[in-house]
């Protein structure tokens, strides 16, 4: 095999120039998707209960929400005429269907004629405002068009539905520069289209920033490491043609990169930077002893090329099983970064020896003084450390069992939304959040178990019930449902008494008030065509998960008992309360495939090393830096999100790589017949190099991602470049205290 590659390198570099021109003239096509059913749990019953709705009720998906502030009162002639102006505006973008508000807004009235619609708002003349305020703010209607303190005004977009990706873009850049048009009025934009675009425009833009300053970063750790510049040339390169070659390979398979790929550039570090500086610093090892570059390069392959097929194994297998995940988003992450690893493991195997046999004037791959001194500290230190094992044993130990009291400590209490807090999308959720009765949507579906329709006496006393309960709610706010259509008929027919006077659950006149609607009503969000479904929904404040679905089982305990032994049932939906139950269903699956992980790993070390002493070590080490990261978590507050528990599964992947190394490292020379202590000490001192320079490029690496917009990519970057310093710390000092102390009769 070694034989081979090194004989038929340049036809191997050959095919990949051609395949290297394929993918880049492909890559610049990539499409990121970050639609938001990607975190979704696509085989819920909740989700398809969800997905069924869509096909009965008209869908409020493509619906935007501007709101325009008024430096004082929405009353305001000259402001109104900026409204007017955005509305026509609104109205000529491409794809917009309708705009809504307060000027288009119409109340019923009974007249000679039948029922009438009269505008709430009417110019009289171009400097003559005519309006009923007490009544705009009394009335149901107007509640989602104007916010409680009369400065505010909501226009409701209405667009086509089924964009792409680039119409959708066009659409929302559109309204944005509509926007800087009348950079006068302060204003806001939400709604599912304008967050999944913009999550898609911040990601983008992270994976260019992030890729900038990994490759800036790399190539000064390089610089720092060896003691040739030109040596950063093949990592570099490295990373360029796995980058290309995958993106291109997405292209022609006709996949896009979805919305958690801002992490692709610090995992193909992960892998590339570790396998290119272990098998490096060997080469440079053998190099010294007098060999050929043909021969350092055999005994390099020969040594370190089957420990980096073990390691790219199970950091492949580490990221696959988060395919068990019910998230879309998560199992394409898995998945894609499982490719990524074999290919950039793939690449690195073929192609270095092409730069090693390569070299005729002598060794490019030579240790820098500045890293070598470095080195050189570090073992002294290591040596005095060495002495004091009782001592080092006794501190990992305390640090595991403060860890394990910050692990009760973690809480899984997290928002809804996590955004940037210098991002427009930030001020937007937080203004809806203070303005509109909160950022999330509630939604309540009543499904009639009969024949009868909900709007049937029998039926809809029970409906009138329920809603006025969900109103009275204080966590519910702008509460929608079928039951303001009648208060809106029932108020035209009666407008002196209609609240005192009871809604109408008689047939006849129920069926009248429905022959006045349906001249009014073009689009029914709130009720299917057979009426048997009715949706209640609702604005609600982002108090956190577990708030969330406390207040949630509350209101659907009282709503089953309000409904009793009638023939309907009550259940939650709405695209919120998936995502809900999607993170709560991922952190558990994330923790089985964190299981299933150690496991594959424990079983494949057991059969590379023969050893299972060796195997079990292994795994209890990297378990060590897991359980002082997840204290840390509950130390720091930090909630566990689906996307945050990554951690745990990527962060043991990582941090197994390095110990292979070092104990693969010590089984060989056990096998040459050296000693246990010295060949931990060889172990440390070959090895050891190369762990420290692999960890100071990933600590680096992910401390990046610090820099994210996303706060879980900020924290994933802070907790796994943690996570690859304990493990520096636990190979380089107690795993030699261990395999002395304990492990000796075993190894």
């Amino acid at each position: 095999m070694i034989n081979a590659l090194i004989k038929y390198r340049y036809f191997y570099l050959i095919l990949l120039t051609l395949i290297l021109i394929i993918a880049g003239l492909k890559a610049p096509f990539i499409q990121v998707d970050a639609d938001i059913s990607q975190f979704f749990h696509e085989e819920d019953a909740d989700y398809a209960f969800y997905e069924n709705l869509k096909s009965e009720f008209s869908s409020q998906e493509n619906i935007i929400l501007l709101s325009v502030k008024s430096p004082d009162s929405v009353f305001n002639i000259n402001y109104l005429k900026s409204i007017e102006q955005i509305t026509d505006s609104l109205k000529n973008i491409n794809n917009v269907k309708k705009v809504n508000s307060l000027l288009n807004l119409s109340f019923p009235v009974k007249s000679m004629l039948g029922i009438i619609g009269v505008n709430y708002l009417r110019f009289e003349n171009s400097e003559k405002l005519s309006f009923n305020k007490k009544k705009i703010f009394n009335d149901e209607l107007p509640k989602n068009f104007i916010n409680a303190d009369g400065n505010t005004l909501f226009l409701w977009i209405e667009f086509e539905e089924n964009l792409d990706a680039k119409q959708s873009d066009i659409l929302i850049s559109d309204i944005n520069n509509l926007r800087t048009e009348f950079n006068d009025l302060e204003t806001f934009l939400w709604g599912r289209e304008v967050i999944d675009v913009s999550f898609k425009n911040i990601l983008i833009k992270e994976i260019l920033t992030f890729s900038f300053w990994i490759f800036i970063f790399l190539c000064l750790s390089l610089i720092f490491i060896f003691k040739k510049p030109i040596a950063l040339l093949f990592p570099v390169l490295l990373v360029l043609i796995v980058i290309i070659l995958f993106l291109g390979g997405m292209v022609l398979f006709g996949k896009s990169i979805s919305t958690m790929s801002n992490l692709f550039p610090t995992i193909i570090l992960i892998v590339a930077v570790s396998d290119v500086i272990h098998l490096c610093i060997k080469y440079d090892t053998e190099f010294k002893k007098g060999l050929s570059s043909k021969e350092a390069t055999v005994n390099t392959l020969k040594e370190i090329g089957w420990t980096t097929l073990i390691t790219s194994f199970t950091t492949a297998v580490g990221f696959l099983v988060l395919y068990l995940s019910p998230m879309q988003a998560m199992r394409n992450f898995g998945v894609e970064s499982a490719i990524l690893v074999l290919l950039t493991f793939l690449l690195t195997l073929v192609f270095l020896p092409i730069f090693f046999i390569g070299l005729k004037t002598g060794n490019l791959f030579t240790i820098g003084k500045p890293f070598n001194r470095l080195s050189e500290k570090i073992f002294i230190l290591l040596d005095r450390l060495f002495k004091y094992r009782n001592s080092i044993i006794i501190l990992f130990a305390l640090l595991l069992l403060v860890s394990s009291y910050g692990i009760t400590l973690i809480d899984t209490n997290s928002s809804h939304y996590s955004i940037n807090k210098k991002t427009d999308l930030y001020k937007s959720y937080e203004f809806f959040e203070n303005n509109f009765g909160g950022s999330r949507t509630f939604e309540l579906i009543l499904s009639s178990q009969s024949d009868q329709a909900l709007n049937e006496p029998e039926l809809l006393k029970t409906v009138y019930t329920i809603h006025n309960f969900l109103k009275a709610n204080p966590n519910l706010n702008f509460v929608k449902s079928p039951v303001n259509y009648y208060q809106t008929i029932h108020q035209a027919y009666y407008p002196g008494t209609f609240m005192e006077k009871p809604l109408p659950s008689d047939k006849k006149t129920v069926k009248k008030y429905e022959k006045e609607l349906s001249q009014f009503l073009t689009k029914d969000y709130l009720r299917n065509k057979e009426k048997s479904r009715f949706k209640f929904t609702a604005q609600m404040p982002d108090y956190g998960r577990h708030k969330i679905e406390a207040i949630n089982k509350s209101i659907l305990d009282e709503v089953n008992k309000i409904i009793q032994d009638k023939p309907i049932t009550a259940r939650l939906s709405g695209i919120d309360l998936l995502i809900d139950i999607s993170q709560k269903k991922s952190i558990q699956n994330t923790f089985i495939g964190l299981f299933i992980a150690i496991l594959v790993v424990s079983l494949t070390l057991g059969l590379v090393f023969k050893n299972m002493a060796l195997a079990v070590l292994a795994v209890f080490l990297n378990l060590i830096p897991l359980m002082i990261t997840a204290g840390i978590m509950g130390f720091l507050g930090i909630d566990l999100r689906a996307e945050i528990s990554l951690i745990f599964t990527v962060g043991f992947v990582i941090a197994v790589d390095d110990t292979i190394h070092l104990l693969s490292k010590f089984q060989w020379e056990r096998r040459k017949g050296n000693s246990v202590e010295e060949s931990i000490r060889i172990a440390v001192l070959e090895c050891g190099k190369a762990i420290l320079a692999t960890s100071i490029i990933l600590i680096g690496g992910f401390f990046i991602l610090m820099s994210s917009g996303s706060l879980e990519i900020f924290i994933l970057g802070l907790l796994v470049g943690i996570i690859v310093l304990i493990t520096l710390a636990v190979d380089l000092i107690l795993a030699p205290v261990i395999v002395k102390k304990w492990f000796r009769k075993f190894l």
